[in-house]
């Protein structure tokens, strides 16, 4: 019974360790936060995010910087609907619905776009990271805001 118990804690303690990541994950993207992004993942991630590409872990990193860290765009991901399976103890999957919006503030360039995250985890020294991780875009809308009465707002964070 002790051990069947203690299983179940450990699945749930992974499940929740995995769902943290994946909001940090996304969160980091938002606020631009490099260093955070490259602490999520394993450092010999795979990446297969449509319709950027495919990457690795560096290549990720200098994508991210060139098209949202060296840009003034405002992005917002929103991750719904996580299906987290725990394979073993140092392996885990999952399928995530993404809600993205983008926002360029110097033309109105918009994108609305949804899809699903495939995910791999893998338990390491520093806790679960994102191992393989592949995006499938369900809609992609892009548009810019020019009627006159449409207004966007940008509200920067107090650091």
């Amino acid at each position: 019974m002790t051990s069947d118990l203690e299983t179940r804690i450990a699945r749930l303690e992974a499940e929740s360790e995995i769902r943290r990541l994946k909001a940090r994950y996304l969160n980091a993207c938002d606020l631009k936060d490099v260093a955070a992004i490259r602490g999520c993942f394993t450092d010999d991630a795979a990446l297969d995010y449509a319709p950027m590409g495919q990457f690795n872990l560096d290549q990720l990193i200098a994508v991210f910087t060139k098209f949202a860290v060296e840009q003034p765009i405002v992005d917002s991901h929103q991750m719904h609907n996580g299906e987290i399976e725990i394979v073993d103890a140092d392996h885990a999957r999952a399928r995530w619905n993404l809600g993205f919006t983008t926002y360029d503030p110097r033309t109105g360039a918009f994108r609305l776009m949804s899809g699903l995250y495939e995910d791999e985890y893998r338990r390491t020294p520093a806790g679960w990271r994102i191992a393989k991780s592949r995006h499938t875009p369900r809609l992609i809308a892009d548009g810019t805001l020019t009627d006159a009465s449409v207004k966007a707002s940008i509200v920067k964070p107090e650091a």
